[in-house]
């Protein structure tokens, strides 16, 4: 078995070469994947919010996760509280048209409400809606 021998100056040279830098993706892959998973978390929370009968995505993919499972409730209550004001508005309108204006007003206050509650939940925040914060549907 014929092994190369190396020279002193070759094996001083191999200590003395610089180690590879580090990234911020080599330097720990165990934090960079839990910042992804946590990354991840907050757009399917904040999925529920814009896309309602996607609200239980949080709760499919995270069951144990006490985040996902608050931001699941609340997008399953807000959908909820939406599909009901906007029925009993519609009925009304039908007998008093000047309800209709009402009608839309209550559909934008929603459609606020949501957005503050997609950047809360973009943001890893637990940002309670007034009045539907009570609403308790998954325990």
């Amino acid at each position: 078995m014929d092994e190369e021998k190396k020279t002193p100056e070759e094996e001083t040279a191999e200590k003395n070469a610089a180690p590879a830098e580090e990234t911020e993706e080599n330097k720990n892959p165990a934090q960079n994947t839990q910042e992804t998973d946590e990354s991840t978390k907050k757009i399917i929370c904040a999925l529920g919010y814009l896309f309602g009968i996607l609200f239980f995505l949080p709760l499919v993919l995270y069951p144990q996760d006490d985040f996902a499972r608050f931001h699941a409730n609340q997008a399953l209550a807000v959908l909820i509280v939406t599909v009901a004001g906007e029925v009993v508005f519609g009925i009304l309108c039908a007998f008093l048209p000047i309800l209709g204006i009402l009608c839309g007003v209550f559909g934008l206050v929603m459609f606020i409400a949501c957005i503050y509650a997609v950047v809360g939940a973009a943001k890893g925040e637990k940002w309670n809606i007034p009045l539907i914060e009570k609403i308790r549907i998954l325990k």
